[in-house]
């Protein structure tokens, strides 16, 4: 079949078209990929981590950490039991594994030896930079510990 004006007309027009179709999609793509992006998440050991020799004997039980960042929301489920006495007081500290470091935000925490806390809290940039570094811990502190009885990393898992 011989080409003709027409003809060429015909497939500029699909062409264009398509081109327009093609950049759609790739909007499409890009704008669901920001949506859809997976939130991360982070947990820990709630360990007994005694912070003086006079407390190494008087400091018990145990619990888990979890945490979803999902953007710069993060929110946050623990569990613990097992404590010498009741929890007086949570926070999120900021400071490499195995040292202390000053407290970043407090979370609230049932008065108990053992309990669950949940808690969320929407970070600065600098902040969610500091939780994907492995920077912040969850502490519980208690009546018979008052620097603070469990610690446990934000880890990213």
């Amino acid at each position: 079949m011989p080409a003709t004006p027409a003809t060429f007309g015909r497939f500029a027009g699909r062409r264009r078209r398509l081109r327009r179709q093609a950049a759609a999609l790739a909007c499409l793509a890009v704008a669901g990929g920001l949506q859809g992006q997976a939130a991360e998440r982070f947990g820990g050991r709630l360990s007994r981590l005694p912070v003086d020799l006079a407390t190494t004997h008087a400091v018990r039980g145990a619990g888990e950490v979890r945490a979803v960042l999902d953007g710069d929301v993060l929110e946050i489920v623990a569990t613990f039991e097992g404590m010498s006495s009741p929890a007086t007081a949570a926070h999120v500290h900021r400071a490499p594994r195995a040292r202390r470091g000053p407290v970043v935000f407090a979370v609230d925490v049932p008065l108990a030896a053992a309990g669950r806390i949940e808690a969320t809290v929407r970070l600065a940039p600098e902040q969610v930079a500091a939780l994907r570094a492995g920077l912040y811990y969850l502490q519980i502190h208690t009546e018979a510990n008052a620097a603070g009885e469990l610690r446990g990393w934000l880890l990213a898992r």
